[in-house]
């Protein structure tokens, strides 16, 4: 078992929590116990990482509903299981409302105590796995951001404009180091001398240049109490200042200034100086520059590289699609078939040559709330039971929270295909029912290119339709689950569907 699942077991009883040590160290967990609510708390709040709580629900002080509030608190991730011998409907909706993720009954049962834990590490698996995926989106919301920025220029004066903000400063100037390594140019400047703009010095001949050369930020709080920097500062009108190095992201590892095999590990300086009211910058400005020179750096080299990080970003979108679709036992060209299955429908309805590339760079995350859905219940062989299909169904909503955060454009349609590509044009889809026009055109037209590719897809738990079959289906369909001026469009010229399918086949086909 892996050492990080742990799990805390926490009960009033001698006897109880022995068995339930004995009991899961046995299946191969990590198992410690406390005798109530305020020894569990120390244990949590001691920095040990447990993933599930076993707590009895009635004990002395602080009963198992209390616990789990303030566990909560401490461990957010945490998945609580409480344990207890008087269950009834009012004990189970509190604890419930706490967090509680499931609950076993005394006299223990071995295999629901078992099934019980499984369940939790699945669970907590998936937040795990829902967390990370939303800070995929949130750097996604970020990359698309910077790249709104296409002037180099415009940049460095935004950067070095919020960066004087950030730190209640008067002067700064972002200084750019040459290809060779060897200057700094003065690319922008705020409450300098005139002049100081294109100003060109030697790396060996400033502050600056020492913190290219050494890649570490320099906080002097005072100049006049600082020797060693006092002779490179005489043209700034402050005693106080800051420098920070922005790092060159896809550097190499060598973290000192290039030979000519390698680019510069830097790529420019950030300085500031002349804090308001002449005080001293701090080490909090010192953090909040740093951090803001990072993601300038990164801005920065997104101007110089825009089309490559582009692509990039597009074959993020695609892979974190494929990701998804490979918990579902389908391929990666299931969602690059889709993307362009979209884009021709969008054209040839008469969305522009821009929105249909949206529309295809958004579509591979159509599924991508399938996160949220057991491996037991995606992958299951034989047909779904009504509960199953229920917890299939809350994909649509799960994919639309994850996206909606986001200002950036793929990832806002991205959220508006993910939620309504299982609506019906009749309104008997899921998750809103939505009927006709209501349903938004990416989700009438993601949900046809969708459909046809699966129907034409051999899985684990069905034969691939024949291309005469899907056709009559959609014919059948036509205005019940699907638009119909959608389906003219498709019947109309399926076999320009057909050589986008043949283009991406499945992995080992002959097509």
């Amino acid at each position: 078992m892996s050492s990080e699942n742990r799990i805390l077991v926490v009960d009033d009883e001698v006897v109880i929590r022995e068995l339930m040590v004995d009991i899961l160290s046995d299946e191969g967990y990590i198992v410690e116990s406390a005798a109530n609510g305020k020894a569990a708390l120390e244990r949590l709040s001691s920095g040990d990482a447990f993933v599930v709580l076993f707590t009895d629900i009635m004990m002395p002080e602080m009963d198992g509903i209390e616990l789990i509030h303030e566990a909560r608190k401490i461990a957010p991730s945490l998945v609580p299981i409480v344990m207890t011998g008087y269950a009834t409907l009012e004990t189970a909706r509190a604890a419930v409302k706490e967090g509680a993720y499931d609950y076993v009954l005394k006299p223990f049962n071995l295999s629901e105590i078992k099934m019980a834990v499984t369940n939790a590490l699945e669970r907590s698996r998936l937040q795990n796995e829902n967390a990370r995926l939303l800070e995929i989106t949130d750097l996604f919301h970020i990359s698309e951001s910077i790249a709104a920025i296409r002037d180099e220029q415009k940049l460095l004066q935004y950067v070095l404009g919020a960066a004087l903000d950030r730190v209640n400063a008067d002067r700064g100037s972002l200084m750019l180091v040459s290809e060779n390594g060897r200057q700094l140019e003065v690319a922008h400047s705020i409450g300098l001398p005139e002049g100081m703009d294109k100003a060109v010095v030697e790396m060996g001949d400033s502050v600056s240049g020492w913190v290219a050369e050494q890649v570490q930020p320099l906080l002097v709080p005072d100049i006049r109490d600082n020797d060693q920097v006092r002779r490179f500062s005489r043209q700034l009108p402050g005693h106080s200042f800051i420098s920070v190095p922005l790092e060159r992201k896809g550097a190499n590892g060598n973290t000192k200034l290039g030979t000519e095999a390698q680019q510069p590990h830097v790529l420019a300086v950030l300085n500031v100086t002349g804090k308001r009211n002449g005080a001293s910058f701090t080490e909090g400005d010192l953090k909040a520059l740093s951090i803001l020179a990072n993601h300038a750096a990164a801005a920065l080299e997104n101007v110089r590289l825009v089309k490559d990080l582009e692509e990039a970003q597009r074959e993020i979108v695609f892979t974190l699609g494929a990701i998804v679709e490979t918990r579902s036992m389908e391929t990666g060209h299931h969602v690059k078939r889709v993307a362009e299955y979209c884009k021709y429908l969008a054209l040839q309805h008469g969305l522009s040559e821009a929105e249909g590339e949206i529309l295809r760079l958004a579509a591979p995350l159509h599924d991508v709330g399938k996160v949220g859905v057991p491996d037991a219940i995606l992958n299951k062989p034989g047909k779904l039971t009504p509960e199953e299909y229920d917890i299939i169904k809350t994909h649509a909503e799960v994919g639309y929270d994850m996206l909606k955060v986001s200002r950036g454009r793929i990832l806002r349609t991205a959220a508006v295909v993910a939620r309504e590509h299982h609506e019906k044009y009749n309104g008997t889809g899921y998750p809103r029912g939505l009927k006709g026009t209501d349903i938004h055109i990416y989700g009438r037209i993601t949900g046809i290119a969708d459909v046809f590719d699966a129907l034409g897809a051999e899985r684990s738990y069905k034969k691939a339709w024949e291309l005469d079959r899907i056709v009559d289906f959609f014919r059948e369909q036509r205005g019940e689950h699907f638009d119909p001026e959608l389906v003219d469009i498709f019947l109309a010229d399926v076999e320009a569907i057909v050589a986008i399918r043949d283009a991406f086949p499945e992995s080992g086909s002959s097509a």
